[in-house]
């Protein structure tokens, strides 16, 4: 007999098929065969064998994304994992370097220029007249040539008043000088007096004394002019002395040369202060003739 369900052959004993277990129908009305006599066909359909058995039911899984309920469990930390390497040591940050050290070389060194500078342009204070030996030659005492401070320029902060008071006293000066002058050739031209050229040396002595009392601080280079007029007086003083030695009468060029040389360089000196200073005061210029 061959098996409705897989075709195979079993013997009729059997009441199902020894390779898929289906019943077999029983003999002679089970199976009718095909036209060509190979496979029997039943005459109903026989049902599979899971036929009439319900689906086996799956038992449900859990559902874990509802919210557990709380319990009692509580977490543990764990140590860190044997292979993790410790941190490597990193050496500390260098600290900054001070700039104290800068700042103070650089104060030293604004201090140093300071003094330097207050060193050189700081006054000196020296009242020592520009040819002290002029002064000593002409037997004066040191401290009448030296009365008026050292530096010749005028003060930016002098009054205008002083300084046309003091250019006055000078120009008064110089016109007595050139009386004088004049005096001493009307002597020369009488023969040399004795009283004549004693009367003119008088009259250079005072003259020497009132150019040492001068005044000159307000006018510009004044220190300087007045050191030029002294200079050119104490010459003419000598000249007038040498005069008066050799009286009555006159001597001769050469013995009055020196004497003479040194009040016509004093004069031409005098003269190149004087002028600028004559200009702003509105007073009259002067030569080496008429001083």
């Amino acid at each position: 007999m061959r098996c409705p369900n897989c075709g195979t052959d079993t013997t009729s004993s059997s009441p199902a098929c020894m390779r898929c277990n289906a019943p077999l129908p029983p003999d002679g009305d089970a199976t009718a065969r095909d036209p060509f006599g190979e496979i029997p066909v039943p005459r109903e359909p026989v049902p599979p064998p899971w036929a009439g058995q319900g689906p086996t039911p799956w038992p449900s899984q859990d559902d874990y994304t509802t919210p557990m309920p709380p319990s009692e469990e509580r977490s543990i930390s764990l140590s860190p994992e044997p292979w993790a390497e410790p941190a490597i040591w990193q050496p500390p940050a260098p600290r900054g370097k001070s700039r104290l050290p800068y700042f103070l070389g650089a104060a030293g060194v604004v201090l140093l220029i300071g003094v330097a500078l207050g060193i050189v342009f700081w006054p000196s204070g020296s009242n020592t007249p520009e040819n002290p030996a002029a002064a000593v030659q002409s037997g004066a005492p040191s401290g009448d040539a030296s009365a008026e401070p050292s530096s010749g320029a005028v003060s930016e902060t002098g009054d205008s008043g002083d300084r046309d008071a003091q250019a006055g006293a000078v120009d008064e000066l110089l016109q007595r000088m050139g009386a004088t002058r004049s005096s001493l050739g009307t002597v020369v031209e009488e023969g040399c007096t004795t009283s004549g050229l004693q009367r003119i040396l008088d009259e250079r002595r005072g003259q020497l004394e009132s150019a040492r009392e001068l005044e000159v601080g307000a006018l510009t280079d004044g220190t300087q002019m007045k050191d030029a007029l002294i200079r050119a007086l104490e010459a003419s003083t000598a000249s007038n002395q040498r005069y008066l030695d050799v009286a009555p009468g006159c001597p001769s060029d050469g013995e009055v040369a020196d004497v003479n040389q040194r009040a016509s360089s004093a004069k031409s000196e005098f003269i190149g202060y004087w002028t600028p200073i004559a200009e702003q005061a509105g007073l009259p210029s002067r030569s080496e003739s008429d001083i």
